[in-house]
C-alpha cells in the first residue's frame, strides 16, 4: 500500500487541500495525519470536516489535547499567541467536530508496518530537532513499541521536515535535513523516524505545505513540498481577528 502522511494542518484549509490534491494525483491508498488538525489558522471546522470526509486516519496533537485541557479547566502549556488561537478554535468548533477530535488516539500502528506519533514515540509533547534528541525517541520506538511496526515511524510537531536513522549494531543515530523529492529506502534491522513537517504552518524557511509518500511494500519514503495559496489563508487569519503574526509567519515559512 501507498500512504500520504502529513501533519500539523492547523486549520489551514488551503494547505490541507494542496496535500489532498497531491495524494489524489498520486492515487495513494490511504491518508494519515500525525495530529494538530486545528490551531493557529482560521478554518477549524472546514479542516476537520474535510479530513473526516476523506477518511483520513488521525491521531491527536498537542492542540487537540489543549482543547481537552480547556474543557477540564486546566491551562494548556502554550505561548500567548498559540493560546489565543486555541481559544478561537475552542469557540469556533461545533460540538460534533470537537467530540471527534477528542476521540482520537495519541498514537497509531498502521497495518503492522509503522507507527504515527505527534511529538515522539516517548512523549507526544516532545520536540525532536536533532540526533541527540532523536536518540531517546528511538529507545522508546525500539524497546517500548511492538515489532514489526517499530522499524520506522512518522512524527510532526516541529513543523520542519527531517529524517533520522538508528543502527542498533553500532548504537549511533544520524540525522539529515530533507528537500523536495528526497527519497529514502528502509534497511532491515535499522530503525527510521521521519518528520513530515507541516501542511499548515511550515517552519523550514519556505512557504510550502509538506507531506510524505510511504510505500510499505517497497519500503520507500519520499518527501513532497507543495505550493499553495497561503495568501488566502493569511486574509482569513486577519479577518477572523487572530494575531497578525500568524498571518505574517506563513509567508516567511517560520
Amino acid at each position: 500500500m501507498r500512504f500520504a502522511v502529513f501533519s500539523d494542518i492547523h486549520s489551514n484549509l488551503e494547505g490541507l487541500q494542496a496535500v489532498l490534491d497531491e495524494a489524489e494525483r498520486l492515487e495513494v491508498d490511504a491518508l494519515l495525519c500525525c495530529g494538530d488538525i486545528v490551531g493557529y489558522n482560521a478554518d477549524p471546522n472546514a479542516c476537520v470536516e474535510l479530513v473526516r470526509s476523506k477518511g483520513v486516519r488521525c491521531i491527536q496533537g498537542n492542540h487537540e489535547r489543549g482543547l481537552r485541557e480547556l474543557d477540564e479547566g486546566v491551562e494548556p502549556n502554550m505561548n500567548p499567541v498559540a493560546m489565543e488561537a486555541l481559544l478561537f478554535t475552542s469557540e469556533t468548533l461545533n460540538g460534533d467536530n470537537r467530540d471527534w477530535l477528542l476521540s482520537l488516539p495519541e498514537e497509531l500502528a498502521v497495518e503492522d508496518s509503522f507507527y504515527l506519533f505527534h511529538g515522539s514515540p516517548a512523549d507526544p509533547d516532545e520536540y525532536i530537532f536533532d540526533a541527540f534528541e532523536a536518540a531517546y525517541a528511538f529507545k522508546s520506538l525500539a524497546f517500548e513499541h511492538a515489532p514489526p511496526a517499530n522499524l520506522f515511524c512518522f512524527i510532526g510537531h516541529t513543523h520542519i521536515c527531517a529524517a533520522y536513522v538508528f543502527d542498533p549494531e553500532n548504537h549511533r543515530v544520524a540525522d539529515a535535513a530533507v528537500d523536495n523529492g528526497d527519497r529514502y529506502g528502509m534497511k532491515p534491522g535499522v530503525h527510521f523516524m521521519f518528520n513530515v513537517g507541516s501542511c499548515g504552518q511550515y517552519r523550514g524557511g519556505i512557504p510550502i505545505a509538506s507531506m510524505c509518500i510511504a510505500d510499505n511494500e517497497s519500503l520507500t519514503i519520499e518527501f513532497r513540498f507543495l505550493q499553495y495559496d497561503f495568501e488566502s489563508t493569511q486574509k482569513k487569519i486577519l479577518a477572523a481577528g487572530l494575531p497578525p503574526f500568524l498571518a505574517q509567519r506563513l509567508s516567511m515559512g517560520q
